[in-house]
């Protein structure tokens, strides 16, 4: 990742920021377990337990995880454990933030996954944030609001520590 972005004139290596949603948001939370480059992220409506997902839409796993998921069918408890952050939160990376986006009214990822995993991040004092918007999985009346609520997350997040780094 920090090589790729070395190729981009203006980007710093050292502030990055990352933003995931629906399935992108699940690989986010992979991504902050397993490095310590990404400053902060923003996850949208991103699933927190595939347990609870395929309770809420059973197709969900004969149409998608059965399909995307090497081996499923044979560690299907393994396999989704290691997708599911609300397992283990305490490994995301702790110098890290996140900003957690949830339409309270979303069909596809259940709202309830983003106050569970709320409560678990709290529990371990992680540095996090979440808001609620009464919208749908797409935030299909928010797109304003959402574009706003990114710009400033990622200017503070990442602009803050540039300009700390340029202090010292």
């Amino acid at each position: 990742m920090t090589e790729t972005i070395k190729e981009v004139e203006k980007a710093d290596s050292n502030s990055i920021g990352m933003f995931g949603w629906s399935r992108g948001g699940m690989m986010t939370y992979l991504a902050l377990q397993k490095s310590e480059k990404i400053k902060t992220a923003i996850i949208g409506n991103g699933p927190t337990d595939l347990f609870g997902t395929i309770n809420d839409r059973p197709e969900m796993e004969l149409k998608v995880i059965s399909e995307c998921v090497p081996n499923y069918i044979e560690n299907k408890e393994t396999e989704l454990k290691k997708r599911s952050v609300i397992y283990w939160a305490d490994e995301l990376n702790k110098n890290s933030s996140l900003l957690i986006l949830c339409g309270t009214k979303d069909e596809n990822v259940n709202p309830i996954q983003a106050d569970k995993i709320a409560i678990k991040l709290k529990e371990i004092e992680y540095d996090f944030e979440l808001m609620k918007f009464e919208t749908d999985h797409y935030f299909t009346d928010y797109k304003t609001e959402l574009n706003e609520v990114v710009i400033k997350w990622f200017d503070r997040k990442l602009k803050i520590s540039a300009n700390i780094g340029l202090a010292i």
